[in-house]
Order: structure tokens, then C-alpha cells, then sequence
């Protein structure tokens, strides 16, 4: 008996694709979803490999569209990340509130300042802020520190006569240690920034850059060092003829310097701190080589010869410091008698008017500047970072150079008729777009 023919099926026996039109695969490979939220606002999110994980995702977001009239994807992400926001400032200002002015900068001191800074600059910050900061802000809440209370401090040090470059040295230490807070997101913003940015020079000394010595009081000065201290005329001419700080010249040592080559190299600087002395780099961090005049080559030389002399009476070897403490060769000089004990008795003995010792730098500057040197060749022997540095304190010297140009100008401008032979800068005699844009 014959089989009955097959029957062919007119539909398929596939299960049917139940996925709702929103889902489609994203050119990137993934499974995406078109979906329109409680606003009418449409969405598309990327979901990922899998076709269900998109299945489930698009009925929870029709889901909540439906089921929240207001809702909206966008929106519901904007206020998670504000929650988030004001949980984490939360939570840093009770931290802040937790710890003193006085307590974190204690901290700051240990932590910061004395792993990265020179140990003077440690000590000359922790006594900035024991003195000054401590007693007016120390107990303040470091979360609680406002910028009204950083100005009413400085306000009140400024009537107590303090000069502008004490207070600067005050907010130096007080800025550093509130950048450090925000650093470390303790507080949101430094309430001591930029407040000396655009402060000006309110008395006469401030308004001064720096004050300097004639070359015939100079001359004066030294030729009285050398007749009332001779025994520290040396370290006078040092300083006057090679524009070392204080503190380098007292940290010389002869391997330092190279008589023959008639130059020194400064490599570091001392500073006596109560009974301890503090050696370190120079200031730029940097070593250099300062040029010597003959002169102050042929007082070393005799300084040496005497230095040795003495060695060999007393039976042992030259000491290293070219000069040393009065009272014990082995220590280097101390600035502060060297400041105190000689410079401001010398003064007086000759009648100058009172500059400081650091004063002869800007002396030596000045009359290099004067001279006619180059103010790179200054900036170099002088060991500045940058030669903004050298123009900003000396650049005002340079002009006076040139009198005679406004000499010219006084006499063309006095007469009428001689106006006409003085050269014309007029608006006539330049090319037709530079006229316009100095008439501008």
C-alpha cells in the first residue's frame, strides 16, 4: 500500500521572535535599546553582547516610564552624582572640622615642608607661624577658615606696623600650607590665594626696589674696613666685589675657589640656627662660578698665606673655611656678627646712611649695570633663576644710561624753529596702516 503524500507546512515551526521593535544591534556589535522616558524625551543606551540582557533592560525602562510620569534617565543620573557630591562634601568638612589651623599645619610641617625645603626655610616657616598665624587663626576649625578672616588677620598685623615684605613672608608659609588642604581635598578652596597678587607699596621704603652705594661711598666703606677691621676687611671686599649673598660667603671654603683661574665656585650656604649650623645648597639649588677681580685674587692669596702660617704653628692642617668664626677656625663666620658685631659699627664710623650688608649685592649690580655689562653677564654672577629676576630688581638703573636722549628731546622741543631739525616720529612720516594704528 502506497504511502500518503507529505503535506507541505505553510508556517514555521521556528519560535517566533517576541523582541519589541526598540531592541537593534549597534554598528559596534552590541545590543542597543530606543526607548522614550516619562518626559517623551527618547534615549538610546548601549547594553551589551547579549540580545536578552537588552530584552530586560528596555521593559525596566519602559517600566519605570510608564509607572513615573517625571521620570528620566538623564535627570535621575544628574541628582545621583549631586548625592554623591554633597555626601563626599559632607564628609570632608567634618574631617576638616576635625583638625585645628594650628594641628594641620603642625602636620604640614612634618610631612611637607621638611622632606622638600632646605632646613633654614623649615625653621624660618614653623617660627613664621608660631609667631604670627598661631595666636590668631591657630585655633580656627581648618574646615571653618574663611578668606574674610585671612584679610581681618593681615589687616590687624598691618596695623601693628608690620612692613609688607613681613607680611608676605607671613603669607608665603600660611598660602603653602592651605594649597597643601586642598591637595589632600580637606578643604574646597585656599582662602589665603592671590592675596598679594595685586597689593602696591603704600610707604616710601616699600615703593623703593632696592637701595644701593654710590661708587665713592662704597670706596669709602671698604677703605674704612680695611683701616678699622682689617682682621674682616676681607669678607667686606668679597661680598662688594662679587655680589655673593651673606650666607655663600660665609660657606666658602678654598677648594671652592681657584686662584690661578681667578674665579669661585659657590656650592653652599650656611646659616647658624642658636647653636647648630645649617649647611645646604645655594638658593637656585644650583651650583655656579662668580668671576673674581685681581685685586680681591691678591687679598685671598695673602689670606691663604697667613691662614697657612698660623696652621703650621699650631701644628695641624688649614682649616677648610676661608672665614671662619673669630672665636674657632673650624666653624665658618657667622652672619649675624659678621652683620651686627662689624657692618653697622662701620657705617656708623664713616657716616653712611644705613643699608644692610645684603645691600652690597645690589651695589654690585647696580655699578656692573652701570658700567655698561650685559644683564645676562649680571644675572649670571649673581645666580638669579631667571634673568626676569635681574630686570625687575635692577632694570631701573639701565635707563639712566641714556639721559641724553631726553636731553635731545628737552632742547628740540624748547624753540619752535629747532623742532624742526629733531627727528620726526609723526604720524605723516610712517607707512599709511602704522599711522592709523597710532592714531588708534
Amino acid at each position: 500500500m502506497d504511502k500518503p503524500a507529505t503535506t507541505r507546512r505553510l508556517w514555521s515551526t521556528r519560535k517566533k521572535d517576541k523582541a519589541p521593535r526598540g531592541i537593534y544591534r549597534h554598528p559596534s556589535g552590541v545590543w542597543a535599546i530606543r526607548y522614550a522616558c516619562g518626559l517623551g524625551d527618547i534615549h538610546k543606551e548601549r547594553v551589551g553582547p547579549l540580545k536578552s540582557d537588552a530584552v530586560r533592560t528596555y521593559h525596566d525602562r519602559r517600566t519605570c516610564a510608564l509607572s513615573k510620569p517625571g521620570w528620566c534617565p538623564l535627570k535621575e543620573r544628574r541628582d545621583e552624582r549631586e548625592r554623591v557630591r554633597q555626601s563626599d562634601e559632607a564628609q570632608r568638612q567634618a574631617t576638616a572640622r576635625a583638625i585645628t589651623v594650628k594641628d594641620y599645619a603642625e602636620r604640614w610641617l612634618k610631612v611637607h615642608v621638611a622632606p622638600s625645603c632646605r632646613e633654614r626655610t623649615a625653621l624660618q616657616y614653623q617660627q613664621t607661624l608660631k609667631d604670627h598665624v598661631y595666636p590668631a587663626l591657630g585655633h580656627v576649625p581648618l574646615g571653618e577658615l574663611r578668606r574674610a578672616q585671612v584679610k581681618e588677620f593681615f589687616a590687624d598685623k598691618a596695623a601693628q606696623g608690620l612692613s609688607r615684605g613681613t607680611l608676605k613672608n607671613i603669607a608665603i608659609p600660611l598660602s603653602a600650607m592651605l594649597n597643601a588642604a586642598v591637595e589632600e581635598e580637606r578643604i574646597p578652596g585656599n582662602p589665603a590665594a592671590r592675596l598679594w597678587r595685586r597689593q602696591r607699596g603704600r610707604t616710601e621704603d616699600e615703593a623703593r626696589k632696592v637701595k644701593v652705594l654710590s661708587a665713592s661711598e662704597l670706596a669709602q666703606a671698604l677703605q674704612t674696613a680695611d683701616e678699622h677691621s682689617p682682621e674682616h676687611s676681607d669678607i667686606i671686599f668679597t661680598l662688594a666685589w662679587t655680589g655673593l649673598r651673606l650666607s655663600e660667603a660665609c660657606g666658602l671654603q678654598w677648594r671652592d675657589i681657584d686662584l690661578n683661574g681667578y674665579f669661585l665656585e659657590v656650592n653652599r650656604t650656611v646659616a647658624h640656627r642658636g647653636h647648630r649650623i645649617l649647611a645646604g645648597a645655594p638658593k637656585s639649588g644650583r651650583a655656579r662660578r662668580v668671576d673674581l677681580p685681581a685685586a680681591l685674587v691678591a687679598r685671598l692669596r695673602a689670606r691663604q698665606s697667613v691662614a697657612e702660617a698660623e696652621a703650621a704653628l699650631k701644628g695641624h692642617d688649614l682649616a677648610p673655611w676661608v672665614f671662619p668664626a673669630p672665636s674657632d677656625d673650624s666653624k665658618p663666620m657667622n652672619a649675624a656678627f659678621l652683620r651686627f658685631k662689624v657692618w653697622y659699627r662701620l657705617l656708623r664710623r664713616v657716616g653712611l646712611r644705613g643699608v644692610r650688608l645684603h645691600d652690597l649685592r645690589h651695589t654690585y649690580a647696580s655699578l656692573l649695570l652701570q658700567a655698561g655689562e650685559p644683564m645676562l653677564y649680571v644675572k649670571e654672577q649673581l645666580g638669579h633663576s631667571s634673568i626676569q629676576v635681574t630686570v625687575d630688581l635692577y632694570g631701573h638703573i639701565k635707563p639712566g644710561m641714556n639721559r641724553e636722549a631726553v636731553d635731545r628731546l628737552a632742547q628740540a622741543t624748547s624753540r619752535p624753529e629747532r623742532a624742526l631739525n629733531f627727528p620726526a616720529t609723526s604720524s605723516e612720516q610712517l607707512p599709511e596702516h602704522e599711522a592709523v594704528g597710532e592714531i588708534l
